[in-house]
């Protein structure tokens, strides 16, 4: 019996207005009133997925920041990992003199050290707006706090950066496209994936009860760890073939969810009766 579902935000739960759709809300509600449960998983901040929640007045586990944080339903924090000081200032080295728009996230906001017409249009997509933190370099040598690095550019640069980012500091990071422009930089086995596990412990439910929904690299360290995963059609190819399943929208996965446990609860009442 599936008993928890997971599912990204942008690309998956969220269209590109940044809403949730009536249709997702209805099926939200069937969730709601079956009694299982639902997780966000999103390279989004805690605060960012609070306010989708309000909007569609629902609860649920929070895995924000690519795994960097875990928030249960009533708000505590099970998790937190950042980048050691050290760490941090030497990834930011190596990227901070590329065209790309750089920004660091700290959990409760993400900081740029300057801002630009490329800039306004990234934060666009945000709920929340950039904070301006000159001289970055120093402040990371002084701990700033990091949880998460994102790159926005062309894509061919971005590959470059994600090479050299490999081939220097591959052991201690774990890199991937989280959208069509977008490089996310993590400390090593920091993950949705791995986050989600720490979760399922806390819960005391097996991988196999269950089901996660994305559509980016982020989100393949999800598919992983249960049988229930399911890939948006929208996704890149080398995402879907580590899904289970693909679909079209979360209403579709609530939909198959739903089968499942009626299935699962007919069988149990059979095996019951013999």
């Amino acid at each position: 019996m599936i008993k928890l579902i997971v599912s990204d935000l942008d690309g998956t739960l969220l269209d590109h207005h940044k809403k949730v759709t009536q249709r997702e809300i209805d099926t939200l509600q069937q969730v709601k009133e079956s009694g299982i449960t639902l997780c966000l998983a999103s390279g989004r901040m805690n605060l960012e997925m609070q306010r989708v929640l309000q909007e569609i007045d629902h609860q649920a586990h929070s895995v924000s920041q690519n795994g960097a944080f875990i928030h249960l339903v009533d708000g505590t924090l099970l998790q937190s990992k950042l980048f050691e000081p050290s760490l941090a200032t030497r990834v930011y080295q190596l990227f901070k003199d590329a065209d790309v728009v750089q920004f660091i996230c700290s959990g409760d906001a993400n900081y740029i050290e300057r801002l630009s017409p490329a800039a306004d249009a990234i934060q666009v997509r945000m709920f929340e707006p950039f904070i301006v933190q000159n001289d970055m370099e120093q402040a990371l040598q002084e701990a700033f706090p990091v949880c998460k690095f994102s790159l926005f550019g062309s894509l061919d640069i971005l590959l470059g950066l994600k090479a050299l980012l490999e081939k220097e500091l591959g052991d201690q990071l774990d890199i991937y496209l989280s959208d069509k422009d977008c490089l996310d930089i993590m400390p090593h086995q920091v993950s949705k994936g791995s986050s989600l596990l720490t979760l399922l412990t806390h819960l005391g439910l097996k991988p196999e009860e269950i089901a996660c929904v994305g559509d980016s690299f982020n989100d393949v360290s999800m598919f992983r760890i249960t049988p229930h995963s399911f890939a948006m059609n929208s996704a890149h190819p080398d995402v879907k073939k580590h899904a289970s399943f693909q679909v079209n929208s979360v209403s579709e996965v609530i939909a198959h969810v739903l089968a499942h446990n009626e299935k699962w609860t007919n069988e149990l009442k059979g095996t019951t009766s013999l």
